[in-house]
């Protein structure tokens, strides 16, 4: 890309986000949004309502209307007194929902994939359908607000695995650490779909195996490319706990301003999210329910499938490839990180970016307060499960090699004020790799204003665009 050309392109102004949260961010009061009583009130508010509806809305999803099924599945003790009636009206509501929905989904998947080619109208048509069916589903969850506030719903459908289940699946790749992350080599297919021609970005998805069977069969993406640019440069972004933006109508990320900075984005979607929520769950239960197994299955999946994301960049464009990630996103990136070197070239990245991280991902399961919000380490320990336990698991959990890559291309953000990732061994990685202050940002923020900020100053993404612009 020539200079004027990015000169010109970094010079556009980027539009106000058509979103309710977006404008709010990029208005004057962004700045009040983004600090630690938000987070407060996001963990103590937000989730404490939204994690146990959603754990009411997967049963519901499975239950086809019956009532008895319902309230295995939650499982519910009883259902208070005089809500019977109520209950089984939400219950048809979410099956109809989860019917069109399903409908919806395979018609999409035959309009991009299928034959025969469908125009660009109808491509357009029917990916607005999707996100409108796919968003009116996930709402159903407030069907179930009344039995929130009567308190009657749990959180999490815990399904704690033995530690002679966790060795007999993950003992051998601890025994084989520099094999214990290797991507398929070759390359299994990727398949693409039919584009959508918007007018900042070219989009379209990804569809390709797994990198673990573990947590299914298929792994999915979707592409932003910056149209009219040859060999862009691009970022694998991995997203969050529970983050499901595949899956809503209308919500906006940080995926506009790198399009506009002219990086192309694949954003992938994590195991047990979107399309790869397994039936009976809501996204991203199963890594709280099971651990430590859900965690190395999460990693030993994800970690390969951005491998091979990497792979397949090179393979269609010439310019640099990043690995990114928030949250549960930055986890997997950093062990991205951290392996890579074990790997063959094409499948390792130029650059690193790693929002709201920690290097004790080990402890997060007694220590993040997500994790305390939803009861996991008194379930934990009531099953005899110790932190001692946790620790053996380290070598493939956590960040401990450095990685083979210029310090200054790895960018890291991090909220001091974190408490669900805590910032101080988050900074003890920025320390240990050598992170120099102009790839480092520290926010005096929470773990989710921290992330949030990314849209109203976007400064890490600049620099990380920068970085792949590079050579």
């Amino acid at each position: 890309m020539a200079d004027a050309d990015r000169s010109a392109l970094e010079r556009r102004k980027a539009p106000v986000p058509q979103d309710l949260p977006g404008r709010l961010l990029a208005s004057r009061f962004g700045s009040l949004i983004t600090r630690p009583w938000f987070d407060r009130l996001v963990l103590q508010v937000g989730l404490a309502a939204y994690i146990p509806l959603s754990r009411a809305w997967a049963a519901a999803a499975e239950a086809d209307g019956d009532l008895d099924r319902f309230i295995a599945d939650v499982p519910l003790a009883r259902v208070p007194k005089g809500m019977e009636r109520g209950l089984v009206r939400s219950l048809r509501r979410v099956a109809e929902l989860r019917a069109d929905h399903d409908a919806m989904n395979r018609e999409w998947e035959h309009t991009f994939f299928g034959t025969p080619a469908a125009g660009p109208e109808r491509l357009v048509l029917i990916e607005r359908a999707r996100r409108r069916a796919s968003d009116s589903f996930m709402k159903g969850r407030l069907a179930f607000l009344p039995l929130r506030l009567r308190g009657a719903l749990p959180s999490v459908r815990f399904e704690l695995p033995r530690p002679s289940e966790v060795e007999a699946r993950h003992g051998a790749r601890l025994a084989n650490i520099p094999g214990a992350y290797l991507p398929p080599d070759p390359l299994p297919t990727i398949r693409e779909s039919r584009r959508i021609h918007g007018l900042h970005a070219i989009e379209y998805w990804l569809r390709y195996p797994s990198g673990d069977p573990a947590v299914g069969e298929s792994a999915w993406a979707h592409v932003f490319e910056p149209i009219g640019l040859k060999d862009p440069p691009s970022l694998i972004d991995a997203h969050g706990l529970a983050v499901e933006i595949e899956s809503l109508d209308g919500v906006e990320d940080g995926v506009g301003d790198l399009v506009r900075m002219g990086v192309r984005v694949v954003r992938i979607e994590a195991p047990w999210h979107n399309r790869r929520r397994p039936p009976g769950w809501y996204g991203g239960e199963p890594f709280l329910a099971k651990p430590p197994m859900s965690a190395l299955d999460l990693f030993s999946a994800e970690v390969r499938e951005m491998a091979m994301l990497v792979a397949w960049c090179r393979g269609n464009s010439r310019g640099r490839v990043a690995v990114g990630g928030t949250s549960l996103g930055a986890l997997a990136t950093q062990l991205v990180a951290s392996h890579c070197g074990n790997w063959p070239a094409a499948y390792r990245p130029d650059a690193v970016f790693l929002g709201t991280t920690t290097e004790d991902v080990g402890g997060l399961s007694f220590d993040s307060s997500i994790a305390k919000l939803v009861g996991v380490p008194g379930v934990l320990r009531a099953a005899g499960w110790t932190q001692a336990q946790f620790d053996r698991w380290r070598p493939l959990t956590d960040p401990i090699d450095t990685p083979p890559l210029d310090p200054r291309d790895i960018i890291m953000v991090l909220g001091t004020a974190d408490d669900v990732t805590p910032f101080p061994r988050g900074a003890a990685l920025a320390k240990r790799w050598q992170i120099p202050h102009e790839s480092l940002f520290l926010r005096p923020m929470g773990h989710f204003s921290a992330a949030l900020d990314l849209i109203r100053d976007p400064a890490p993404l600049r620099r990380l665009a920068e970085r792949l612009r590079r050579g």
